[in-house]
């Protein structure tokens, strides 16, 4: 079990920042929560997941509040994820929904993602990825497709 803190003292040029994480490992099940404060702003996180094998599957639920200055309202945010191995490769796939905050109607946002890592040794990889947001009545107001393909070697 781990349990981080840490304050960001704003020195007169915005807020100060105060962050608090629990995490905790039972076996194949990881549990975590955490929790931001700035400001008026805040954030709660909760998180689960678990390793069958090949098979990991998590999950996590966020609550902003008073977000973006309190201008925006409150939100619930949520995520599903799970990455199947088979040796060297990596199948990925997500969903994720950003719920309306309170003071924009219709401003919620879904965001899904299929992607394929191929380990080349324990630090680098091939990546690639699709992933759609669909953001229509959202703030930023359209669909979104981006495909990718990349390196990626760890220092």
């Amino acid at each position: 079990m781990t349990l981080e803190g840490s304050v960001s003292l704003g020195e007169g040029a915005g807020p100060s920042n105060y962050d608090m994480a629990w995490n905790y490992n039972l076996g194949a099940l990881q549990l975590g929560a955490g929790y931001e404060m700035a400001d008026k702003a805040n954030q709660v996180v909760l998180r689960a997941a678990y390793d069958m094998g090949p098979l990991t599957m998590g999950a996590y639920v966020q609550r902003d509040e008073n977000g973006w200055g309190g201008t925006l309202g409150s939100r619930t945010s949520l995520r599903a994820s799970m990455v199947y191995t088979v040796g060297v490769s990596e199948f990925h796939a997500n969903y994720g929904r950003a719920g309306a905050y309170s003071a924009v109607k219709g401003s919620s946002a879904n965001q899904f993602t299929l992607a394929y890592n191929h380990k080349l040794s324990k630090r680098s990889k091939v990546y690639g990825y699709y992933t759609k947001v669909d953001d229509t009545k959202g703030v930023y107001g359209g669909k979104f497709d981006a495909v990718a393909v990349g390196v990626r070697h760890n220092f």
